[in-house]
């Protein structure tokens, strides 16, 4: 497998109970293909990990030999009170690409993300409702 094709792939796993893990992962593979891109390993945030996203942080700094990082949903670095942007910021300064299914966005260097850096910002406080919905399904 070439390095410059391989992406870690974390589905969403709090929106599992509304879109099981083995969809998630089709349509993130299906997502990815377009673009020449192949999943070389997959995990998802646990209870206990999801708010801060322990794991993906944990994982870059292992500083794995891939292209970058695929997501199901933005939705999943919105899941704390605050915001997880430093993280994903970290991950393009460290020339890692970042690939959000649902949302079809792909960031492929930190100026990327500076273009889309608003939006980001806004996401949160405009999907307010469904990532409500989500964390509440999630605790019961």
């Amino acid at each position: 497998m070439n390095k410059n094709n391989l992406l870690f792939c974390y589905p969403d796993t709090l929106f599992n109970k509304f879109l099981p893990q083995a969809l998630q992962i089709n349509m993130i593979k299906n997502f990815i293909s377009k673009f020449g891109k192949e999943i070389s390993f997959y995990t998802g945030e646990n209870h206990f990990t999801y708010k801060k996203l322990g794991l993906f942080e944990k994982k870059l700094k292992t500083k794995p030999k891939i292209e970058g990082f695929v997501f199901f949903s933005f939705m999943q670095f919105c899941y704390d009170r605050k915001d997880n942007i430093r993280i994903l910021e970290n991950a393009l300064t460290k020339k890692y690409e970042i690939y959000f299914v649902k949302e079809n966005i792909i960031l492929k260097n930190i100026n990327d993300f500076k273009k889309k850096k608003e939006d980001l910002f806004y996401y949160k406080k405009t999907n307010s409702e469904i990532i409500n919905l989500i964390l509440d399904s999630f605790s019961t």
